[in-house]
């Protein structure tokens, strides 16, 4: 018998062990704790083939396809209209078709779902086997149904175990409407949990689940608030303020169930760090669209010491080197104190941060020296108009100068294109599309779609200063049978229900062209589609960068040789000297004109003006390899050879090899029976 067995639900990442268990298993040791850590996730992995679980874990969450998959077991009375649901998000389906070239996807969802009871009563009962005095499960994303359907379970199972839920899905009203209408959810810890587990624990052994209310820790919210009109409703939110307190995650059981399944040879795992909490920008500046960290925005960062520690000790106690940093931004203070360190290793990391996109080329050239291969800016437009919109505090040169730099370093960029903003203009996209093309050289966003409106964010917050009227997204009632008021208290995610975008198919959107309405949108939309297929050998398991479209320049110290292979190429060579040479090579960085005069005239013994450089610097632009952007000249060819990008195998996140499953396992789909 354990005194406690958290559990890790479909559908959490396979490739990589979950944080928050780990740091919780952790936390409980130091208090002589006895803890049962479960991967479950994994289990249902190998049951329903690694290629349909990866597809639905790692595609567009706002369809709640994984929701959906364990509502039936969940709510067995609850009969929606599946096909109504299947037309509904029928527009996400070209997402998934890579991962199941050969299968019925809507066969494949529906035998997923079938197969959902059968995994809930074997978990279940596995469970109720060990014993334990109390079980948790993690919410986070696409795991509530899966959880709330264990936890039902094993209470008919077993009514003796308490059972508490924690994560995201379960921070403040979204964790007392869980509580409120699941009843066979005993507690839910709201927010951050590290700092009270031990003794909320303590108490739930001592004083099982009648405990007194009042002892327990804030942030917690018991039985009694269901019945107790002395209770505040106030929606609590635990946080720690001393992150070094905080002890470094024990991911053994992870790697145990790993190594032990059939699905260990197909996923080369990465490794989970957290050096920070919070956003140190969005302390200030809010950004409209982003509800991230909850109410728990303000940032706390670990001491330089303590990260390296952490760094170190999980890469010798595992033996990997890749590391996904969890941090929503990346602590400027350390690139003086952690990153010079890690440059210095003897063997570098592989490593995720997220980070703004303003940094210089000093910063990256650092992180880059430091391991840190990949990164999240935080660029989600290309028009300083929706920048402002969405409160970014960085600028469409910027975002372009980061990229081209990244490029030249070999780090790759995650960023992607957010469109619908409140009070946009479609000129705005026809704008942007008068100069996308010219950094096809570049790296692509993952795709341009419309905003969400997440709970916590400034839009959910303060709806009426955009005259926005929100309601949960539509998918939820497939999902949950219950009333709307209350799944508008547990969902996570909006839209507005006065602009209803195509996210979804429905019969309005039918019968009305959005490509009428929206036309520099949709051709936005189309080019970046374009942009991606121009760079799909970068996912490629075998990376070949001659495959990628090229811009490179080559600089002899007074001819400036540039080779194009973009498709909006004008020239497939071009050469640049004299006044031409100098003043591409001065907008290696972003220069207002005056900027650009001030520092061509420090390499030349004979000054020049502005009038001589203009028409150098049109004839440039027309030849597609000098950008104009917000008053300021970018050079866009990359500098001689660039550094390698990691392979998809070495990505910080970790890796599923879903061709080397697919070939093992020829006849997966029949791990899934179809229903009758």
């Amino acid at each position: 018998m354990s005194d406690v067995c958290l559990v890790l639900m479909p559908y959490a990442a396979v490739e990589r062990p979950s944080i928050a268990l780990g740091l919780l298993k952790a936390r409980l040791q130091q208090a002589k704790l006895e803890p049962t850590i479960l991967y479950p996730n994994i289990q249902f992995a190998e049951e329903i083939g690694l290629d349909v679980y990866a597809m639905i874990s790692e595609n567009f969450i706002e369809t709640f396809l994984g929701e959906w998959t364990f509502s039936g077991v969940l709510f067995p009375e609850f009969n929606p209209n599946h096909s109504e649901y299947f037309d509904l998000i029928s527009p996400c389906f070209k997402s998934y078709e890579n991962y199941l070239p050969d299968r019925n996807l809507k066969e494949a969802f529906l035998a997923v779902r079938e197969q959902a009871t059968a995994f809930i009563e074997s978990v279940a009962q596995s469970v109720a086997n060990l014993q334990p005095r109390i079980i948790g499960c993690s919410s986070t994303f696409q795991q509530h149904c899966a959880s709330l359907a264990l936890l039902k379970r094993v209470r008919e199972l077993a009514p003796e175990i308490i059972t508490f839920m924690g994560g995201a899905n379960c921070e403040g009203a979204m964790g007392l409407a869980t509580h409120t209408h699941f009843s066979w959810v005993d507690f839910i810890i709201s927010g951050e949990g590290d700092d009270l587990f031990n003794e909320f624990c303590y108490q739930l052994l001592d004083g099982g689940r009648e405990v007194d209310p009042s002892i327990l820790p804030y942030g917690v919210i018991s039985p009694s608030h269901r019945t107790s009109t002395k209770i505040s409703i106030a929606a609590p939110r635990a946080s720690v303020q001393n992150l070094d307190q905080v002890p470094i995650p024990d991911y053994d059981d992870y790697f145990q169930t790993l190594h032990a399944s059939t699905l260990s040879p197909y996923i080369q795992p990465g490794l989970l760090i957290e050096t920070s909490r919070g956003c140190w920008w969005g302390q200030k500046h809010h950004c409209t669209f982003s509800g991230l960290n909850g109410s728990g925005i303000n940032y706390r960062s670990k001491s330089p010491d303590r990260v390296l520690k952490e760094f170190t000790q999980l890469c010798e106690r595992y033996g990997l080197r890749k590391f996904q940093v969890v941090d929503n931004i990346l602590d400027m203070n350390h690139m003086n104190t952690v990153i010079p360190v890690l440059a210095a290793g003897d063997e570098a990391y592989n490593i995720f941060y997220e980070t703004k996109a303003n940094l210089r080329w000093e910063h990256l050239q650092q992180l880059a020296q430091a391991g840190v291969r990949c990164i999240q800016p935080g660029i989600e437009s290309m028009h300083n108009s929706i920048l402002k919109l969405m409160n970014k505090g960085n600028t469409a040169w910027m975002n372009v100068q980061l990229l081209k730099w990244a490029r030249e370093l070999g780090i790759i960029v995650f960023w992607n294109i957010l469109a619908d903003f409140p009070g946009e203009s479609d000129e705005w996209y026809v704008e942007m599309m008068e100069w996308l093309p010219l950094i096809a050289h570049l790296q692509p966003p993952s795709g341009a779609s419309e905003i969400r409106y997440d709970r916590f964010s400034p839009y959910y917050e303060r709806p009426s200063d955009w005259g926005l009227n929100l309601s949960p997204l539509r998918p939820y009632k497939y999902v949950y049978p219950l009333a709307p008021e209350i799944l508008s208290e547990l969902a996570y995610f909006f839209e507005d229900q006065n602009n209803l975008v195509t996210r979804y198919a429905t019969e309005e959107n039918e019968q009305t062209s959005e490509k009428t309405e929206r036309p520099g949108l949709e051709n936005l939309k189309l080019w970046v589609n374009q942009w991606n297929r121009l760079w799909q050998s970068l996912y490629y398991k075998e990376h070949k960068p001659e495959y990628l479209p090229i811009l490179s320049m080559n600089d002899s110290g007074s001819l400036i040789t540039i080779y194009d292979s973009r498709p909006c190429a004008t020239e497939s060579l071009l050469f640049l000297e004299g006044l031409a040479y100098w003043v591409y090579k001065v907008c290696d960085r972003a220069l207002t004109y005056r900027e650009v005069v001030s520092e061509i005239n420090k390499k030349l013994d004979v000054p020049v003006s502005w009038d001589e450089i203009f028409p150098i610097v049109s004839e440039l632009r027309e030849r597609k390899i000098l950008l104009d952007i917000d008053g300021r000249l970018l050079s866009l060819a990359l500098k001689g050879s660039c550094s390698p990008y990691l392979s998809v195998s070495e990505l910080p996140a970790g890796y599923i090899d879903l061709h080397e499953f697919r070939r093992h396992n020829s006849k997966s789909s029949e791990k899934v029976l179809l229903p009758n």
